[in-house]
């Protein structure tokens, strides 16, 4: 079974590099020569494509620098090797270098039987340039090495000067930026220093300032990232000794985390986005984004996004975790995934208050015809009374202190509550009314409360007022937040009398063409007989008697004419005379309306008389009201 096994990998490791290698059989030379222009042993492979420390297909990770160095002067050059996803599924299987040297400029090589190594120490004793070129195989013994593939680094050059020649700057840079500290094999990246000028002979070495973070090779300078998911910047620093001991420096910062930031912080109703952190050379196949909050991992989104931006945020997702998981998948199929850490997500509540003040309005004595917005007959005596509340919904609300303002007839003297408890208030002059004023409305524990205010009317006139509750806000800093507002309430204060006023009726000019035809009359004003105000609380049934007490005259001259009244009803109109004759009944519990043009009744006049002398005619009605009992 573990033959037959065995042969499937094989099988498969020459499908992959068929796959993967075989074109680079067709690469012109050029590109074999990199940095160098010089042709290598075998073709520079691929550089190995991955993320988060996994890679699609197998080559050199690190590639060896240009040197320079003076005569017996020793120096390193250093390889690193990445392995693809099926390459390390097998089993005991490792590397095996071999190093190549040409003094020709790239006509022949040689190998370095001596030096089966990753890294290749020389110490050269002669003026001059020499190139290597290393390459490996990954294989266990019981295999068999020309059906494995080879795979071949740049080709580097090692010049060597007569004398040293010294550094003037140096500049450090990092092929990664961000390492993932949560994987179950160490991530790791490896930093480079540029010196000035690029040709000194100077021996660089590397620190970190936090090994607990990430750890870097001395004389590599491969960084590598800890596992145990401690978060922070690292900061490598590359040291270039001269011969001479003077020393150039220079850093790179390396962020070591587990994909995510560890807290977003929004206010609310702002989003949240989440980054995966870190390049990668092949987009995922895969992402699925969750969420966890009181123990409860919800998926939110299931894509290819290395991001994530979440709804318009409220209070209830403040504290929520949110992860992702990320899945790449490797030539033959098979995949590969990356759990990121879990981020927090911490919502800075909204502090702007959300008050509400609901008032209304009751006659306690009679408060028969009125609404909770207007009381239409109040009268002296009448105990009127004003309710509500005062209510921030916003619990993270930052209103701590309130006093309210209600307006209300000079002269009374009101009772007040808060949440039932008798309030303290301030009483200042407004006009023809008093402002109330009502302190010490704490908001700190208690986000709701009640008041009343009850008052007694002293007023004895007819007169409209209008009035509300405004509620002033404060901080605990004592800073003013704003003003809000119940709606408008109308009281409406009377004498609870019936009052009428009639008014004068136009009959105009009275002419040849006009005699013995009904004349309609127009009365003035608002075109109303009789204006009526019903301000009577208990209003009893009522009838309006009409009278003609004089004819029409002009002070010397009695015109015979007839006045009749028409009720707009359609029936025959009432010819008038100086006794009282019933126009209109009103029954019990209705208020007297005016009576005129708008309900249609009116006055007509017709002169019989064709010798009639011209002039002004005037005469005098009387309107009686009777009421019951």
């Amino acid at each position: 079974m573990m033959g037959k096994w065995w042969l499937r990998v094989l099988v498969g490791l020459l499908a992959l590099f068929v796959v993967m290698v075989g074109g680079q059989r067709n690469q012109q030379i050029e590109d074999a020569r990199a940095a160098t222009g010089i042709p290598g042993k075998g073709s520079p492979s691929s550089t190995p494509m991955g993320m988060f420390g996994l890679y699609l297909n197998t080559g050199f990770s690190l590639q060896p620098d240009n040197r320079y160095t003076s005569v017996n002067r020793s120096v390193m050059l250093t390889t690193a090797t990445a392995h693809s996803m099926v390459d390390i599924l097998i089993p005991f299987a490792s590397d095996r270098f071999q190093w190549y040297q040409s003094t020709n400029d790239g006509k022949t090589w040689q190998k370095l039987n001596g030096d089966q190594k990753a890294d290749l120490t020389i110490t050269p004793t002669q003026v001059g340039t020499v190139y290597y070129q290393q390459s490996f195989q990954y294989y266990v013994n019981m295999s068999i090495p020309y059906v494995t593939p080879t795979y071949y680094s740049r080709v580097a050059a090692l010049t060597t000067f007569p004398q040293p020649i010294p550094a003037t700057g140096l500049k450090v840079t990092s092929d990664q930026s961000y390492l993932y500290n949560n994987q179950g094999n160490a991530m790791v990246t490896y930093v480079h220093g540029t010196p000035t000028p690029a040709t000194a002979t100077g021996e660089l070495t590397w620190t970190s300032s936090d090994d607990q973070l990430a750890t870097v090779d001395e004389a590599t300078g491969e960084v590598t990232a800890n596992t145990n998911g401690q978060s922070g910047t690292v900061v490598i620093t590359g040291t270039l000794t001269n011969d001479d001991g003077s020393t150039e420096t220079d850093q790179v910062a390396i962020e070591v985390g587990g994909g995510l930031a560890a807290e977003q912080r929004v206010a609310e109703g702002q989003t949240a986005t989440f980054s995966v952190q870190g390049s990668f050379a092949e987009p995922p196949s895969a992402v699925v984004w969750h969420r966890v909050i009181g123990g409860k991992d919800t998926v939110v989104t299931h894509d290819s996004n290395l991001s994530y931006t979440t709804p318009a945020t409220s209070m209830a997702d403040d504290q929520a975790q949110y992860y992702a998981v990320v899945t790449i998948k490797a030539p033959d199929g098979s995949t590969q995934n990356m759990t990121t850490n879990r981020a927090k997500l911490t919502v800075i509540p909204d502090t702007t208050p959300k008050v509400t003040v609901t008032n209304q309005v009751e006659d306690v004595t009679d408060n028969t015809g009125n609404t909770t917005s207007e009381l239409t007959n109040i009268l002296s005596g009448d105990t009127c009374k004003v309710t509500g509340s005062l209510r921030d919904d916003n619990p993270y609300s930052k209103l701590t202190d309130g006093e309210f303002l209600i307006t209300l007839p000079t002269g009374v003297q009101p009772a007040i509550t808060v949440d039932g408890q008798e309030a303290h208030f301030g009483k200042y002059p407004s006009g023809d009314s008093m402002k109330v004023l009502v302190t010490g409305v704490d908001f700190t524990k208690t986000k709701t409360h009640t008041f009343s205010v009850t008052f007694t009317s002293n007023q004895t006139d007819n007169r409209t007022m209008k009035t509300w509750v405004d509620l002033s806000g404060d901080d605990v800093q004592n800073n003013h937040l704003g003003t809000y507002s119940g709606e408008p309430l109308t009281l409406r204060f009377t004498d609870g009398k019936l009052h009428a006023a009639a008014n004068d009726v136009n009959f105009g000019e009275i002419t040849t063409t006009n005699l013995g035809q009904e004349i309609p009359g127009i009365a003035t004003g608002d075109g109303d007989l009789l204006d009526v105000t019903d301000n009577r609380r208990h209003k009893t049934a009522t009838t309006i008697d009409l009278r003609q007490e004089t004819p029409f005259s002009n002070g010397q001259t009695t015109l015979t004419a007839g006045l009749s009244y028409d009720d707009g009803l359609g029936l025959p109109a009432l010819l008038l005379t100086n006794a009282d004759q019933t126009v209109a009944s009103v029954a019990s519990g209705m208020p007297v309306p005016s009576i005129g043009k708008s309900h249609g009744e009116n006055l007509k006049v017709k002169v019989a008389t064709p010798d009639f002398l011209p002039g002004k005619y005037t005469s005098q009605l009387d309107w009686t009201f009777v009421t019951a009992p």
